[in-house]
């Protein structure tokens, strides 16, 4: 997945969070939330890493 989709979900359950009855729920769909968005920095870090290692292969050929 990107981090984009991951972002997607995370909204999803900010959403789900606004709309939640009780604590525990909203306990639940924040900590998801977080660890989607925990996930889509993840991935935008990986992304961008590999970036730098394809430039600095390309400089040594």
């Amino acid at each position: 997945m990107s981090a984009d989709d991951y972002l997607v979900r995370a909204g999803h359950y900010r959403r789900a969070k606004e709309t939640a009855d009780d604590t525990f729920t909203r306990y639940f769909l924040e900590r998801m939330e977080h660890g989607y968005r925990v996930l889509a920095a993840s991935e935008a870090a990986i992304a961008a890493s590999q970036e730098v290692e394809k430039k600095l292969n390309n400089r040594r050929d």
